[in-house]
């Protein structure tokens, strides 16, 4: 069975690359100085500088640096410096017999769901979603970001005892989690993770409710919400109606006529998305989901 092998020590490297967007000018240094102020030291990519139109860089080249830093003995996790589009574009490109080999997280969030979903469902691999460099901007990051990341670094588990109850139960399962939209477009290709007794984890960005129905739809007219132990919605930023009226009601209302049709347990408004304040979390890694009446949301992260 796959497992995980990294253990991250003090001066050990952080591989930085760039698997989506072009990178916005001085986020390199941002995260070079963060990886430096955790103790680590910083190893960049060769084309994380690189751009062609709304991507950064050739898809084969893009890909060449993560696969560098798989095979890296000094590096012990891979950062993706941050999102946008194309992270699914390198899949082809990878060598998922190396990186099963070389185990590594990759620490992702947005587009970054794409590539670390696919990753799993080709190798078992954990990476940590909900980090990126733009979480430096301000200079002052948020401190559950900073408070999960390192847990999930230095593979110590922690709690999230926050949501909204919407179907009560108790299910300790492997976590998939991410931005919705990247889920939904990895469903019939190759990279498409089984998500047989698995507790999934989304959220989604500036998208009206018609649309977010739509990928819900999607998710129930595959199957994937009867395979499915556990669902837990995170934050839906900006997805209320725009250019509609107001008839089409809010991201809520879909969430809950949706959630109404399962019966895994399953919570709501927990604090992962697109806003500052979020948790970063361990995709492929076992969980607990503990929705009572008691307690909303028990949420319980292993690393192993």
């Amino acid at each position: 069975m796959f497992k995980n092998s990294y253990k991250l020590q003090p001066g050990n490297y952080v591989g930085i690359v760039t698997p989506s967007s072009p990178m916005f000018s001085g986020r390199l240094e941002q995260g070079i100085k963060f990886i430096e102020q955790l103790g680590f030291k910083a190893k960049v990519g060769k084309h994380v500088h690189d751009s062609d139109r709304f991507l950064a860089g050739a898809d084969k080249e893009r890909a060449d640096d993560l696969m560098q830093f798989f095979l890296d003995d000094e590096v012990k996790v891979i950062m993706a410096s941050g999102g946008g589009y194309g992270s699914q574009r390198l899949l082809p490109y990878l060598d998922f017999d190396v990186i099963a080999e070389n185990p590594k997280p990759v620490i992702g969030f947005s587009d970054t769901t794409a590539l670390q979903v696919g990753l799993y469902a080709k190798t078992g691999l954990i990476s940590f979603s909900g980090f990126i460099f733009n979480c430096l901007d301000d200079g002052n990051l948020n401190e559950m970001v900073h408070d999960t990341l390192l847990s999930c670094l230095h593979r110590k588990s922690y709690q999230i005892n926050e949501g909204s109850l919407v179907n009560s139960g108790k299910v300790k399962a492997k976590l998939i989690a991410g931005n919705l939209d990247c889920i939904i477009h990895l469903i019939g290709t190759d990279y498409e993770p089984d998500f047989t007794n698995t507790i999934l984890l989304i959220e989604e960005v500036r998208t009206e409710p018609y649309k977010l129905d739509n990928m819900l739809l999607q998710l129930y007219q595959t199957g994937i919400l009867s395979k499915i132990s556990g669902l837990i919605f995170g934050t839906f930023n900006n997805c209320d109606a725009k250019f509609s009226s107001d008839r089409d009601g809010t991201s809520d209302d879909v969430i809950m006529d949706w959630a109404k049709r399962i019966k895994v347990p399953c919570i709501k408004n927990f604090p992962y998305g697109h806003i500052d304040r979020r948790c970063v979390l361990p995709i492929g890694s076992e969980v607990v989901l503990d929705a009572t009446d008691d307690i909303a949301a028990d949420f319980d992260l292993f690393h192993h």
